[in-house]
């Protein structure tokens, strides 16, 4: 229940715990059947993103004042849910965190080959990535002045998508841009 200082996917849960995937699947399974959490995108066949309901967030608020955790309610951005559940696969978030400047489709692989050498991503692969964040408005063409091709840079959209995914990963406490729980005075 602590994990969830935004909405997050069963995956990203388990990421942010530490427990499995399958067991966080469990979990989210059985919130969900007890009206502590609400799938968000449940069209989706994957990446279902889950949030707190009103009981939820009750028993949020009481776990962390018993283990003398601060508590600060998170506003949900007025983002669509479903396409932020497309953007949690694990190649197009490599792409949109990689984005922190206008950048071609081969310098983002460039930089995936030294952050994350492990991830199968070509760079046909992130063309069509950058195809899906345009038609999606998440990314935007950008010409470079003395630069034959163009850039991509992200939206006003792609920068909140960005953030919820960098949140998702951060430890519990630990998020600076939305801290919901940090140890008390005591």
């Amino acid at each position: 229940m602590l994990a969830f200082n935004q909405p997050l996917t069963a995956k990203q849960a388990a990421a942010k715990t530490g427990i499995p995937e399958d067991t966080s699947g469990y979990l989210m399974g059985k919130f969900a059947k007890n009206s502590l959490i609400t799938c968000l995108n449940p069209e989706a066949g994957n990446s279902r993103l889950y949030w707190l309901t009103e009981l939820g967030k009750k028993y949020q608020m009481e776990l962390c004042s018993q283990l003398n955790l601060s508590y600060s309610e998170y506003e949900l951005p007025n983002i669509d849910w479903q396409l932020y559940g497309l953007i949690c696969f694990n190649h197009r978030s490599a792409v949109i965190k990689t984005l922190t400047e206008p950048m071609q489709p081969s310098k983002i692989k460039q930089i995936l080959r030294i952050q994350r050498p492990n991830i199968k991503i070509s760079a046909n692969n992130i063309r069509d990535i950058i195809r899906f964040f345009l038609a999606r408005k998440i990314v935007q063409p950008v010409k470079v002045k003395n630069k034959a091709h163009l850039r991509y840079e992200l939206t006003d959209l792609g920068r909140i998508l960005r953030q919820l995914l960098i949140n998702s990963k951060a430890e519990i406490g630990q998020n600076s841009s939305n801290p919901i729980y940090k140890r008390g005075d005591n």
